[in-house]
C-alpha cells in the first residue's frame, strides 16, 4: 500500500487530529560496518579494563582477608597494602553514613505519620451520573442506560454536540475538500499524462 492509501483508510477511524508525517527511516539507520582494526583495538581495550577492574577487586577481597588472618601479600604497582587498609576504611565510613541515613529516613518516616498521617486531603471529584450525561450528549436518560448495559453499543451517527469541538461538520468539510482535491488531482493527470 502507498502512503496515501494508508493516510485515506486511517481517516476513517476515531483520530480527530489526524497528521501527515513523511519520516524517513533511511537518514536516521546507520548501515556501515566498523573497520576490523577499529573492532579490533576496541576489544583489546575493552577486555584490559575488565581485566584491571577484576584483579583490582580480587586483590582488595583477598588482601582484606591476608591481612586479617596475616597472610601473605604480595605488592606491585599500585596493588599495596595501604591501598587495602584505605579502601576499608573508606568502606567503614560509607557504612556509618548509610547507618545514619537510615536511622535519619526511619525518624522522618515516623514524624510525617504521627504528623500528616491521620489527614485526608485528597478529594476527588464525584461521580458522573446518567443525567449529567444524558444533558452533556443531549441525549435521553434511558439510552444512556442502555449504551451501559449493552456489550457493544454502535452508533449510526456522531452523538457529540457540535460546540464540544469533535465531529463537528468543519471537519467533515475539510475532509471533503481534501477528498475533491484528490480527486482533481487525479483527473489533471490522467488528463495530461
Amino acid at each position: 500500500m502507498r502512503k496515501t492509501e494508508i493516510r485515506e483508510l486511517s481517516d476513517d477511524f476515531t483520530n480527530p487530529l489526524q497528521q501527515e508525517v513523511d519520516y524517513n527511516f533511511e537518514k536516521h539507520l546507520i548501515y556501515n560496518r566498523q573497520k576490523g582494526w577499529k573492532k579490533i583495538i576496541e576489544w583489546i581495550f575493552t577486555i584490559l579494563a575488565w581485566c584491571l577492574l577484576a584483579s583490582y577487586i580480587i586483590y582488595l577481597i583477598y588482601g582484606s582477608f591476608a591481612i586479617h588472618y596475616n597472610w601473605y601479600l604480595p605488592e606491585f604497582l599500585f596493588f599495596t597494602k595501604e591501598m587495602i587498609t584505605t579502601v576499608q576504611w573508606y568502606f567503614y565510613i560509607l557504612f556509618i553514613a548509610f547507618l545514619i541515613i537510615v536511622i535519619f529516613l526511619i525518624f522522618w518516616k515516623n514524624y510525617n505519620k504521627q504528623k500528616y498521617g491521620k489527614l485526608h486531603r485528597r478529594k476527588f471529584k464525584p461521580a458522573v451520573t446518567n443525567e449529567e450525561l444524558a444533558e452533556m450528549f443531549e441525549l435521553e436518560q434511558s439510552v444512556i442506560e442502555q449504551m451501559q448495559n449493552d456489550r457493544v453499543t454502535v452508533l449510526e451517527q456522531n452523538i457529540i454536540p457540535e460546540h464540544l469541538g469533535m465531529g463537528s461538520s468543519r471537519k467533515q468539510e475539510k475532509e471533503a475538500q481534501k477528498k475533491e482535491e484528490l480527486k482533481k488531482q487525479r483527473d489533471y493527470n490522467l488528463k495530461y499524462s
